[in-house]
């Protein structure tokens, strides 16, 4: 296989030695230039796969050339360095293309780090014109410790036979499966992955037969047999039509379709599923003959539960991994958080493991260890330990043994949310037995549990990071947001794009209400994030890392713009799942009486917030109540809905520091009663503009909110003092992230 070639741009002479050295060492060919023109030419001349470009250069600037490369090479990768960064340039440069922002001075094994997630990056971009590395064939430690397991990894990869994989979600048969790959003889091919569940049946097709060309012998078509490896998840969600055409391609040896004029391309094919496929097929929901072809290459990847004594190695090994990989301090796990993680049935298996030590990560990065009072709720709770009070009573074994089993089965029960399907399935019990086991020992799950009657809905994050750029209102520094997607459980989290420091978008965090609604934690700060976060709110976005600076952009005044970027990076549901918290009776701070701002909530079916305010003209009196029905219905009443100030007021808070970012294009100016600087997008903006401010506020909770919000003259003060009323009462059906 032939070297990947970097070329590297800088004009700091000791930085490209020392790179030139450890990149050739690592097996890289590189090549070196100072200068910003020459290294256009040479770019044009010697196409490199990746180019390590400093920012400050003489002649051209790093951006320039950054820019030129990616309209005339846009499949060159590109990684920015420079020693004068900022969140502009950070943002800029992400925009225009690059992979990654470096800040001088690195270390090499950042640097290292960053190439190679920057090609392994392009592989996928581009998996039909680059191959993936064979040095990537170490098997994660999970499944090193499963035998069975690493026995048919080895035993797999010495042909090049479809393999079937099965286990429940999380359990990693996508990883096992690529495992397969990467030691097999064609171990070079691009691997692509397509879930059925999503794919449209041409989009699948098109990846798994070609229309035969007569033209061409089948040998030297280039676009033939051979190419690529395929792995397709929830094959179960497949066309019925296709599972055919696939079952009688794959049961020819030479992947061609008996009377048709279709070819199959894949060299190997991997499929997975999550379900009893023999027991689809009995049902006639899954194609038999599909089924067959697997019959002697089918792979069950247990889950984590049933080897939870692997769970101390996997979670030690992932947190030293990370501490290498991305040359971070990592915290180390405590004694009690380990035995909590042990103890727990984890149904999202090694998937929620690797979600749950990623999240901790975060959220301890400013601690020496990982307590057990860090654990999700749902991992550790004192009152989840099985205590049988009873156990005293028992006058013989047998009733001994009635009393554990009672309690055993409610503390499983409680562990999956009271969910009769998913504890049968965590105890491996039917679900008849189950039930008869339940009337025994008269368990009423719905008394017990008191399940709620609200539904569950699936978190959500995004499927790719988007950049914006702007300037803040109160400072008036340039600014902008960097919007990277997080696992489920992660929750809003803030992070300092000079530092790396986070701070969670969570209520106790809040440092000041004046003018805007501000988080502090540390030596960390964000401000004005009222905006960004009602779109995440209204979005239903629950995890999401937000890399900024000291101040939210404000754009146009509205949230307009934070809807098209968040469009632009597109939603992706993940596998866990979040409920609303439910308001339960009324809730208010403030006094209306007195003529006081004010706000109150109240039970409701559905969410919605009603705003009064009375101000001087041009404002005067004004009502408006906006009623969630999805994303769209605020993006059309709410997300346009500007911010707005006097003229006096707008004076004053520029001499206290505040506003000095505000410009005639980014609010709305009034003075002499009337507006100065702009045509209104609604006659009652103002209103709805102050619904967007308690739309952010709220999601300080965490979750949405289901109740009724009436508003009187009120701002960020009272929004987070009635937060902090629903907190106290609330705590158990508040899930803070």
């Amino acid at each position: 296989m032939s070297k990947k070639r970097v070329l590297i741009v800088d004009d700091e002479k000791n930085i490209v030695s020392s790179l030139t050295g450890i990149l050739s060492d690592e097996g890289y060919e590189v090549s070196t230039t100072s200068d910003g023109v020459e290294a256009l030419e040479i770019i044009q001349k010697y196409p490199p796969d990746l180019v390590l470009l400093d920012i400050w250069l003489p002649g051209m600037d790093g951006i320039e050339v950054l820019k030129t490369v990616k309209t005339y090479h846009p499949e060159i990768e590109v990684l920015i360095m420079s020693g004068h960064g900022t969140i502009d340039t950070a943002v800029k440069a992400t925009k225009l293309g690059a992979q990654d922002f470096i800040e001088k001075p690195f270390s090499l094994d950042r640097i290292i780090q960053s190439i190679e997630s920057a090609l392994q990056a392009k592989h996928f971009a581009h998996p039909e014109d680059s191959k993936p590395s064979l040095a990537l064939k170490e098997l994660p430690i999970c499944f090193e410790l499963m035998v069975e397991v690493k026995k048919a990894i080895k035993s797999y990869s010495k042909n090049m036979k479809p393999v079937l994989l099965l286990g429940e979600t999380g359990t990693g048969k996508e990883t096992v499966s690529q495992a397969i790959h990467r030691q097999s003889r064609k171990g070079d091919r691009p691997f692509i992955k397509l879930n059925c569940s999503f794919r449209q049946k041409q989009a699948i097709q098109s990846q798994l037969f070609k229309r035969k060309d007569k033209r061409l012998k089948a040998e030297k078509n280039p676009s033939s047999l051979g190419q690529k490896v395929v792995y397709l998840s929830n094959i179960e969600s497949l066309n019925k039509g296709l599972q055919e055409k696939l079952a009688e391609a794959l049961e020819n040896s030479n992947g061609g379709l008996p009377d048709s004029n279709f070819e199959f391309l894949p060299v190997r094919l991997f499929i997975s599923s999550s379900k009893d496929l023999s027991d689809l097929a009995a049902k006639g929901q899954f194609h038999q003959g599909l089924l067959e072809v697997f019959k002697e290459t089918t792979l069950f990847i247990p889950p984590l539960r049933n080897h939870a004594a692997s769970i101390p190695a996997i979670v030690k090994d992932y947190l030293e991994d990370t501490r290498i990989s991305q040359n971070i301090s990592v915290p180390e796990i405590g004694e009690e958080a380990l035995t909590a993680l042990c103890g727990y049935n984890w149904p999202g298996n090694i998937k929620e493991l690797r979600s749950v030590l990623e999240r901790l990560i975060l959220t301890c990065a400013n601690q020496q260890k990982i307590n057990a009072q860090d654990l999700p709720p749902e991992i550790w709770k004192p009152q989840n330990l099985i205590d049988i009070k009873n156990i005293d009573d028992a006058g013989s074994l047998q009733e001994a043994e009635l009393i554990w089993e009672k309690h055993f089965i409610l503390h499983h029960l409680k562990r999956n949310n009271w969910d009769i399907e998913k504890t049968c399935k965590s105890l491996k019990t039917e679900k008849k037995q189950f039930q008869e086991k339940l009337l025994h020992h008269s368990i009423d799950v719905k008394e017990i549990g008191n399940i709620p009657s609200q539904p569950r809905y699936p978190q959500r994050t995004l499927k790719r990071s988007v950049v914006l750029c702007g300037s803040s209102l109160h400072s008036g520094i340039k600014t902008g947001l960097i919007l990277q997607p997080m696992p489920p459980g992660s929750g809003i989290i803030f992070g300092d794009i000079a530092s790396g420091k986070t701070i969670p978008a969570k209520l106790e965090n809040v440092q000041s209400t004046d003018y805007s609604t501000c988080l502090k934690k540390g030596m960390v700060s964000v401000g004005t994030i009222e905006h960004i976060m009602a779109t995440l709110h209204m979005y239903r976005v629950t995890n999401l890392l937000i890399k900024i600076g000291d101040e939210a952009p404000v754009m146009d005044g509205s949230a307009k713009d934070f809807c098209e970027l968040m469009e632009d990076g597109e939603f992706e549901d993940q596998d866990d799942y979040y409920e609303e918290i439910v308001i339960d009776k009324n809730y208010s701070f403030g006094n209306k009486e007195n003529g006081e701002p004010y706000i109150s909530i109240e039970p409701s079916d559905n969410f919605s917030v009603s705003y009064h305010m009375e101000y001087p003209e041009p404002i005067g009196i004004q009502d408006y109540t906006y009623e969630f029905k999805g994303d769209e219905s605020f993006k059309k009443e709410i997300a346009p809905a500007r911010t707005f100030g006097f003229m006096e007021e707008v004076a004053q808070l520029t001499k206290m520091g505040y506003a000095s970012g505000g410009k005639l294009d980014n609010f709305i100016l009034l003075g002499d009663k009337k507006v100065l600087n702009t045509e209104l997008r609604f006659e009652d903006e103002f209103a709805r503009h102050k619904i967007l401010d308690i739309l952010g506020d709220f999601y300080l909770l965490g979750k949405p909110i289901r109740g009724k919000i009436k508003a009187y003259k009120s701002g960020h003060t009272q929004n987070v003092g009635l937060l902090k009323h629903i907190r106290e009462n609330l705590m158990e059906k508040i899930e803070v992230h």
